[in-house]
């Protein structure tokens, strides 16, 4: 006999995975030094360490969300996690640069999906304006992840190597499926199970299409400032590589806040996502395109900060239009649509950040990612409010909070 499901013990499991699975992806951007003499590289091919984990999570998505949507999430995140953990200790003995690139492409590919994973389970553990706020907490854990990362990296990489950092992040997994399978009394999945045509049809979903773009913005401009800000704060304003952690740890730090209170806002507005999408990136561009003529320690700081927290403030609200967008028993794969694009931007961002500043300088940098937070806002206007369906009955008989 099935217990019940515990929804807030399954949320902290999947949070706490995906705290390991996300401060894994971002910890070499802090420790870009260390890892430049570990294997004798240039510091712009630390971008792509980042990258090749992200690329990684990319690569995961689509074949994540069709096995969401067909079997019982549990035993998806307990293989995932292990192979996680595999990977980590496999790079422990990694002696050059490209088998080590190889190991971060595969712990993206794991640790991308089981944070998708996490995100597909609390939406559905969580109904009705509980999951609105549950999906606005769980997305909390990707800044707490960097937060971490920034701020022990340099600490733990100076002192015992920068591939012994990662151990870490595999302890949290573990911890959290832990947890997760604690609370994880009863399968948790899909109410139906699609067809291979509602698949194929999922994924050319018009409305999920467009949002998918507008999180690939959303993300690009976030990954912009966690992998360049630590190198603007040591070559720009003459920071020392812990101090420059720091201050970039404030970029995931205020996002903890942002993305519950995105998660609010939209509902104190009558459930609308539009206005704080489209708002959130309006104002964040404006502030970020402002950061290279701040002039000082502290300006910088402040637009920094701001322009991080309204970049932040819709990501919780993405993930829950997406499941009000996609077609009924298709959550799952069109959640891995917008994730596979998101992602995207993600990857793309160290990389054209990285070649931006070399070629050209911080100022055009800034001012390129600041039209990609503009394309964000822009394909958002033809995505009327009309368009999601009605949200869920608050109800759910196997699960307690």
């Amino acid at each position: 006999m099935s217990r019940t499901t515990n929804a807030w013990v399954v949320f902290a499991g999947c949070f706490l995975v995906s705290i390991g699975a996300n401060a894994f992806m971002i910890a070499p951007s802090s420790i870009a030094p260390l890892f430049v003499a570990e294997f004798a590289i240039e510091k712009a091919a630390v971008g792509d360490i980042v990258s090749a984990a992200i690329v990684g999570s990319i690569v995961t998505q689509i074949p994540g969300g069709y096995l969401m949507d067909r079997y019982d999430n549990r035993w998806l995140m307990a293989p995932g996690v292990a192979l996680f953990v595999l990977v980590i200790v496999a790079t422990l003995a990694v002696g050059s640069f490209l088998p080590f690139l190889a190991l971060r492409a595969l712990g993206g590919i794991v640790g991308g999906f089981v944070f998708t994973a996490g995100a597909n389970v609390v939406g559905e553990v969580f109904v009705g304006e509980r999951q609105s706020f549950a999906t606005g907490l769980f997305m909390t854990s990707p800044p707490v992840a960097f937060v971490l990362a920034h701020t022990t990296s340099p600490l733990v990489g100076t002192a015992v190597g920068p591939l012994r950092v990662f151990l870490l992040h595999a302890g949290l997994v573990v911890a959290g499926l832990a947890l997760f399978w604690v609370g994880a009394g009863s399968p948790i999945r899909s109410a139906g199970t699609p067809t291979t045509a509602e698949f194929t049809r999922a994924l050319g979903n018009p409305r999920v299409l467009l949002l998918s773009v507008s999180t690939f913005c959303a993300y690009a401009l976030y990954l912009f400032l966690n992998s360049w800000v630590p190198t603007y704060g040591t070559d720009v304003l003459s920071l020392s590589l812990s101090a420059a952690g720091t201050v970039t740890a404030l970029v995931p730090l205020v996002g903890i806040v942002a993305r519950t209170s995105g998660g609010w806002l939209s509902a104190r507005i009558g459930n609308r996502r539009r206005p704080v999408l489209a708002g959130g990136l309006l104002t964040g561009l404006v502030l970020l395109v402002a950061v290279p003529f701040a002039g000082g320690f502290w300006p910088f700081v402040v637009l920094l900060g701001a322009g991080a927290f309204a970049i932040q403030l819709g990501t919780g609200v993405y993930y829950v239009l997406i499941r009000e967008l996609a077609a009924p028993g298709t959550e799952g794969t069109s959640l891995t649509v917008m994730t596979t694009i998101g992602f995207t931007g993600s990857f793309v961002a160290p990389i054209a950040g990285g070649w931006l500043i070399e070629s050209y300088s911080w100022v055009v940098a800034f001012g390129t990612f600041g039209a990609i937070g503009l394309l964000g806002a822009v394909v958002l206007v033809p995505l009327s409010e009309g368009d999601a369906a009605a949200p869920a009955v608050d109800s759910a008989p196997d699960t307690d909070s």
